[in-house]
């Protein structure tokens, strides 16, 4: 298995791969992102097939940066055979010492798992402060998500107590989550 790291050249493989496993809802985001140069991307090529996909970003937050996973798919035949688990530990070598975030439906049991297994903490939404939530949701646009995981070297609470965060949530919101729905729905 090979990983390729692409942004905006990739836009349609990003687009393709998510369209087919998570449907045009959840791919538009996901390409939209790439393809504005907020997101990064992360293909998994099998003898030059792609077999999955990762999208994600970096915050500026303080004092250590976030670094989120927005979008991972992996073809249906390739998964459980470690593909997911590459693209995570992929974008957490590229993007090293950081506060790495992911967020997921309760229902989504392989996901789980899989980032259970690479030392991500799990909370389920509601057992968050109303805070701490609101940062989650705002800075990983997870408002469909019920759980939420995490690991670095620093807590989540602690990046979602400062101020400033608060700010650099509310910008990846209105950049990532609100401006492509805006888009999408020709909103002006």
């Amino acid at each position: 298995m090979q990983i390729i790291e692409c942004g905006k050249e990739c836009v349609d493989t990003v687009r393709n791969i998510f369209m087919n496993y998570m449907g045009w809802y959840h791919s538009y985001f996901a390409s939209t992102c790439v393809e504005i140069g907020l997101c990064r991307a992360l293909v998994a090529l099998n003898n030059n097939t792609e077999i999955g996909a990762i999208v994600f970003y970096e915050a500026s937050t303080y004092p250590i940066k976030l670094a989120a996973m927005y979008y991972i798919a992996v073809v249906e035949e390739y998964r459980g055979m470690g593909v997911g688990k590459a693209l995570v530990s992929s974008v957490e070598y590229l993007l090293e010492n950081r506060l790495y975030i992911a967020t997921t439906q309760r229902s989504n049991f392989p996901s789980r798992k899989m980032f259970r297994d690479l030392g991500y903490i799990e909370i389920p939404f509601e057992h968050l402060s109303e805070d701490v939530a609101e940062f989650v949701e705002k800075i990983t646009c997870s408002y469909e998500d019920d759980i939420v995981l995490y690991k670095g070297a620093i807590n989540l609470e602690y990046i979602a107590s400062q101020n400033i965060n608060k700010v650099v949530a509310d910008y990846i919101w209105r950049e990532l989550c609100y401006k492509p729905w805006k888009m999408l729905r020709k909103i002006h």
